[in-house]
């Protein structure tokens, strides 16, 4: 199967889930998967023609990554990629997602929870792991899932 490991993006928990999706994406690999690394934002400036070639990249793309005690220059990310471009989907990233037989979002924190990439996922059909974006929507903003579990009698603290 080809599975594309998106993890990285803008968030203030980019090492964690660069992390995350590094340990996926080899632990895909080593059961026979085409899995391949992809950072939300950064994307992918070098690509192979036809595209589809990254799939067989033998080391799968994934980074030598660790979490730092320190929260991530969000600026430095910003300014590391190529195209200077603010859109939270770096080059490639969603030709890359179509091609792939599943997107395995390995994202935390605001750029992979809050229903975002979700929604445009679902636009453009390309399949995912986890929950849709409405579900994420409601789940990351905290008073509104509290609010809707009060409603359904589900007991939360105060």
């Amino acid at each position: 199967m080809k599975i594309v490991v998106l993890a990285g993006g803008i968030s203030t928990e980019r090492d964690v889930s660069l992390v995350t999706g590094a340990s996926v994406c080899r632990a895909l690999r080593e059961n026979g998967h085409k899995a391949i690394f992809v950072d939300l934002f950064l994307g992918l400036e070098q690509v192979p023609d036809p595209l589809e070639a990254l799939f067989d990249a033998p080391d799968g793309l994934c980074p030598d990554v660790k979490i730092s005690a320190v929260a991530p220059d969000l600026e430095a990310v910003r300014r590391s990629r190529a195209d200077q471009s603010a859109r939270l989907f770096g080059p490639h990233v969603l030709e890359v997602c179509a091609l792939a037989d599943l997107v395995f979002l390995g994202l935390h924190g605001q750029d992979g929870e809050d229903g975002r990439i979700q929604a445009a996922f679902d636009l453009l059909g390309i399949r995912y792991t986890g929950t849709d974006y409405v579900s994420s929507a409601l789940a990351m903003d905290k008073s509104l899932a509290k609010e809707l579990f009060a409603f359904h009698s589900i007991p939360t603290p105060a």
